[in-house]
């Protein structure tokens, strides 16, 4: 069949013609196995760099069409085409990046199951069409805000040395004044903490009427400082050299300057921040004695560490007085090359596969040597230190050199957030005792895969089950070692760590019956729970050997792009330049966020959701050196969606397709069941939503998901289908669909629907 649709009207056909009936599945194919032990739950983590590339330019993309459509800027007025296009679908200078992200999410492309060279593609394209799109933002909010669009820089991770996920950003950096105009692409207000590098300790924050804004001013850590002296090649470089490439790339950043920013619904506040006036609280290191408990709280967690351990040892919700036990660990699992797994642990005996297979761990593949986690580096206390301020609170960790996270608590914020960063991730296992030797007996090193986890493990009876979310959208219930009701019973374990790993796009979560732990993501990466209250999340891994799925190279991944192309499986070094010559890099690092919610049931059932639209749609920064805006806070909404509505897609770059009429897209954010009052469907009132001139709806005609068809000209079929077994703790959906009938639109939970719309 040469497409997916014409291969379901076959299937039509043949059912009308008296064809088999299908089975309705109430489960799902994760986690995918192609035999016993080759669990492609590999994937969920590999090439984490374009993961989150891909999550972080959705969001750009969106908010870049919303302030498109505001500003009434056109593709002609940017002016700056990608030189690497995609091939064109509309009109919109945001057309590029629509393609060159859509491409990356080719299931072997953003999946990290594509080749080196193919994921420096991707990225390279994602990051040429995002130019484009930067370029029409700084129109776009020129226009707005009444400065030159010129003045207007960013700092998203596109051009060298401005990328604030690492704290670098010349346009706060090389300031001592400057304006930030932020842009929130949610339908909801939006209350976020931004943390802005710059020079020196004495700053202060106003808004744009000129208040005062609460604001936080802390030294970067080494950790920070370090990471852009990886990107360093120092292949054949000089002792000189090598210090002037280091001096280029070095932060000069001294501080981190926070405060918390208010930006209403699709639309944009300004703040301007000057040096030289110290209104902003300075952060003070606490002392943390040996053999202590040290508690750091704001006005809705409190949080417990021994210091004679150098663990988090406890969680306390203040508002709902719930208390759990917590601790917050590094460690990493041998990747397979090929063995016999151990299922000593799965009782009765007859659950037990057969444990011998050749299968290795690779980019599709994940299988470890051994369940055993494995601590990152020589064994040693993590260190704790503490800086506290009334605004926020940190709390940093180290495991070792590569294993490293900061606890941070933000006043006025429902989450524990906790950022961390994994990597380089070493080759070599020093701090082990090597396991082969040359025929003249001398050790060799321990060149072994590693596969790094981040795990959470709280006091909550969880009974072995957890949730995991599916594509951001319904959460799945699992359970450690079964499968859902269609799968063959007793399910049979081969892979008692693998077999259990699941992607985690949004969220993870467990709870007791009582109090739930939620731990939600900014980037997709495999997840589990091998033990009640505990949740694991593969953050990053660099393996030695392929898996044989045809990617037919290691995921060897580098900070300065090279890597071991045509090194021989099980000789790539630790600084990619074995097998192509000319690269003498450090592994590649990463660094993620994840926020932590731990409250009664139906409270975190409520917050997570809207978290997630926060950590994963956050505002879009701007900048501006010389510190002055006309314009300061403005939405184009005459009135806030619901708070249970997410605007999914507001643009107009099919426009010229379709006589003028804009694709407008709404989502429910709960589903069936997930709280007693959000989870409901609800009635939307599109012009009291979209009425202020420029954005005034006058009509619309709802169509299918894509927007290809009108959704009056679609006959559904129906299907002949046999029950599959139920789940009796399933909650009961919303079957009855509501009729559209302009201007008025009932969403039921879980539902998107999507509309061509008309404004003035």
């Amino acid at each position: 069949y040469s497409t997916p649709s014409l291969y379901t009207d076959q299937k039509k056909k043949a059912q009308q013609s008296g064809g088999e009936k299908y089975q309705l599945r109430p489960d799902d194919i994760f986690p995918l196995a192609d035999d016993k032990h080759n669990y492609w739950s590999g994937y969920f983590t590999s090439r984490p760099g374009l993961k989150r590339q891909v999550r972080y330019s959705t969001n750009l993309l969106a908010a870049a069409r919303q302030m498109e459509v505001v500003s009434n800027t056109t593709a002609a007025q940017v002016n700056l085409p990608t030189e690497k296009a995609s091939p064109p679908v509309g009109t919109s200078w945001t057309d590029s990046l629509e393609g060159t992200v859509g491409v990356a999410t080719h299931h072997d492309g953003m999946s990290g199951t594509e080749r080196q060279d193919v994921t420096d593609d991707y990225e390279q394209r994602i990051s040429e069409s995002s130019f484009q799109v930067e370029a029409g933002i700084a129109l776009s909010l020129s226009k707005l805000l009444g400065v030159h669009p010129t003045a207007l820089e960013h700092c998203n991770c596109n051009a060298a040395g401005n990328c604030l996920n690492m704290s670098v950003c010349a346009a706060t950096t090389d300031a001592s004044v400057f304006t930030m105009a932020a842009w929130n692409p949610n339908g909801h207000t939006s209350r976020e903490m931004v943390r802005l590098p710059v020079v020196g300790s004495s700053w202060a924050v106003q808004d744009a009427d000129g208040s005062a804004v609460p604001a936080y001013i802390s030294p970067i850590d080494g950790r920070t400082l370090s990471l852009p002296l990886l990107y360093l090649n120092s292949y054949k470089m000089s002792a000189a050299q090598k210090s002037a490439a280091l001096a280029e790339l070095a932060n000069n950043a001294t501080h981190i300057l926070t405060f918390e920013a208010q930006v209403p619904a699709v639309g944009y506040s300004v703040y301007r921040c000057s040096s030289g006036t110290a209104e902003a609280e300075i952060s003070r290191e606490l002392a943390v004695a040996e053999a202590t408990t040290t508690t750091v709280s704001n006005d809705m967690y409190s949080l417990e560490f021994d210091s004679a351990t150098g663990m988090m040892t406890s969680i306390t919700n203040k508002r709902s007085n719930l208390t759990t036990s917590l601790a917050i660990d590094w460690g990493w699992y041998n990747s397979s090359v090929g063995g016999c797994t151990n299922l000593s642990g799965v009782s009765p005996a007859s659950l037990r596969e057969d444990p011998c297979s050749g299968q290795k761990s690779g980019a599709y593949i994940f299988r470890p040597n051994t369940s055993t986690v494995f601590y990152p580096g020589q064994k040693q206390t993590p260190t704790i230190k503490v800086f506290q301020g009334e605004a926020v609170t940190e709390v940093f960790q180290q495991f070792s050199e590569w294993a490293t996270h900061v606890i941070r608590l933000y006043k006025g914020q429902p989450f524990v957030e906790v950022e961390w960063t994994a990597g380089p991730i070493p080759v070599d296992t020093p701090w082990m005792d090597a396991v082969a030797h040359d025929n003249k007996g001398n050790p060799l090193p321990n060149n072994w895969g590693k596969e790094v986890i981040l795990r959470y493990s709280s006091g909550l009876k969880s009974d072995d089950t957890f949730y995991t979310d599916s594509n951001g959208k319904e959460m799945v219930k699992r359970v450690y070692n079964k499968r859902g009701k269609t799968y063959p019973q007793p399910y049979k374990i081969s892979e008692p760590v693998a077999g259990n790993y699941y992607p985690v796009n949004a969220l993870m979560t467990l709870d007791d019956g009582t109090a739930e732990l939620a731990v939600l993501t900014d980037v997709s990466m495999g997840g589990a729970s091998l033990a009640g209250g505990e949740l694991e999340f593969m953050v990053h891994r660099r393996i030695q050997d392929d898996d044989s799925r045809g990617v037919q190279e290691p995921l060897n991944e580098t900070m300065c792009g090279c890597n071991d192309i045509g090194a021989d499986p099980g000789n790539m070094g630790a600084h990619g330049h074995e097998g192509d010559g000319g690269c003498e890099c450090q592994g590649l690092t990463m660094r993620g966020v994840h926020w932590l919610v731990f409250d009664e049931i139906e409270s975190a059932h409520e917050t997570r959701r809207k978290l997630a639209e926060t950590i994963n749609f956050p505002s879009t920064l701007s900048f501006s050196k010389n510190g002055n805006a006309a314009a300061g806070s403005s939405s184009a909404l005459q009135t806030e969606l619901p708070e249970n509505i997410k605007l999914v897609t507001l643009t107009n770059n099919y426009a010229a397709h379709n006589d003028g009429k804009m694709l407008l897209r709404l989502s429910h954010l709960y589903q069936a069941g997930e709280h007693p009052t959000l989870a409901q469907p609800v009635q939307v009132d599109l012009s009291k939503v979209f009425g202020k001139p420029g954005l005034r709806i006058t009509g619309a005609v709802e169509t299918t998901l894509t927007g290809n068809r009108p959704l009056s000209e679609v006959n559904k079929f129906k299907w002949a289908t046999v029950e599959a077994p139920s789940d009796p703790s399933a909650p009961v959906a919303f079957e009855e669909r509501v009729a559209f009938s302009f201007p008025i639109v009932t969403i039921r939970p879980m539902e998107v629907r999507t509309f061509l719309a008309s404004f003035e």
